[in-house]
């Protein structure tokens, strides 16, 4: 017998097609794009899961009154759009998607890395207005990455691809993480570990993978831009609120650093009015694992798991593992 499966935003057929034999699937279509969270209330009941995209908030409100809902699937690594506490003791599962969104989003952070350490997009804007390649030759602003020091802080997988990829480039890596690795594992990967206040004073530029939790919000403020280098770039395809946008404005237009990247924000969908004005930041729109190879990834580790849930299997892209020990 099929599962019912709610899905929060539209997927196009020819990717959703082969989970129809696993599951009755409800979910907006193409000209709707996404239900609002008042349509999923009123759709929620009888469903066994629900497939949350576009950060569609799961919180207690909705959780109590989703009487027969199992699982609930995040499409994406960060599920602070959940309240996990409130679905654990509501017996629900948590599913995220941790391994397929990895590669993709590390190489986009190395993208807009490279576009504002480069100046590829003022470069870009230039040759389009001017239709010319005269430029300053001696315009300082960018910096040559090669020998530079690169602060990872949040060394998870998606920190330790990165990681990768800038020694590749002829960066050196330090990071900072709770949990530290092994001697064996640094020596390997080629990385130093340092405390968050030496990554911060001693990167040249310093790419935010911290997971947002209550205690982690602004961990970047005004505070810890004054304390890094007046030349540092600050990368961020994170979260948002991990970030004080407030503050790392004001740290850019006053050059207290030398510039941003940033895929994520504090008050998303929406993007301050300022940071759109500033030409020393980098701005894309949360894109970070924009790739169908990667969608399709992403469906699958959700979508597989979930419905492992459902047949009374696991899986290991549980958040909650908890609600497994307990049953």
């Amino acid at each position: 017998m099929k599962k019912k499966l709610l899905i929060t935003g539209h997927i196009p057929e020819y990717l959703i097609s082969p989970y129809r034999e696993k599951f009755d699937i409800t979910m907006p279509d193409e000209k709707k794009d996404r239900y609002t969270q008042e349509e999923v209330e009123s759709l929620i009941q009888g469903q066994d899961a629900i497939f949350t995209l576009y950060a569609f908030k799961f919180q207690k409100e909705l959780i109590e009154i989703a009487k027969d809902i199992k699982v609930v699937a995040n499409g994406g690594v960060g599920y602070d759009n959940i309240d996990v506490e409130c679905c654990t003791e509501h017996g629900i599962y948590v599913v995220n998607t941790p391994t397929t969104v990895t590669e993709p989003t590390a190489e986009m952070t190395f993208a807009i890395m490279m576009a504002i350490t480069k100046g590829v997009v003022l470069y870009d804007k230039a040759a389009r207005t001017n239709g010319s390649t005269v430029f300053p030759f001696f315009f300082d602003r960018d910096i040559l990455l090669y020998g530079k020091t690169l602060g990872i802080v949040g060394y998870g997988r998606i920190g330790q691809a990165l990681a990768r990829k800038a020694l590749g480039l002829g960066m050196k890596v330090i990071y900072y993480d709770p949990y530290r690795r092994s001697q064996e594992e640094e020596e390997k990967q080629n990385v130093s570990y340092a405390s968050f206040e030496e990554v911060i004073e001693t990167a040249d530029v310093i790419s935010c993978h911290m997971p947002y939790t209550p205690e982690n919000h602004h961990a970047f403020c005004k505070k810890v831009f004054e304390k890094m280098k007046k030349t540092a770039y600050f990368i961020n395809a994170a979260r948002g609120p991990l970030v004080c946008e407030a503050d790392l404005i004001q740290a850019l237009k006053e050059k207290t650093i030398r510039g941003a990247a940033l895929d994520v924000y504090e008050f998303e969908p929406n993007i301050s009015e300022e940071l759109t004005k500033l030409e020393n930041v980098v701005l894309t729109p949360h894109v970070g694992s924009n790739v169908i190879e990667c969608r399709e990834n992403m469906l699958d580790e959700a979508l597989n798991g979930t419905y492992r849930i459902l047949i009374g299997e696991s899986c290991p892209n549980i958040v909650n593992q908890k609600l497994l020990r307990k049953g």
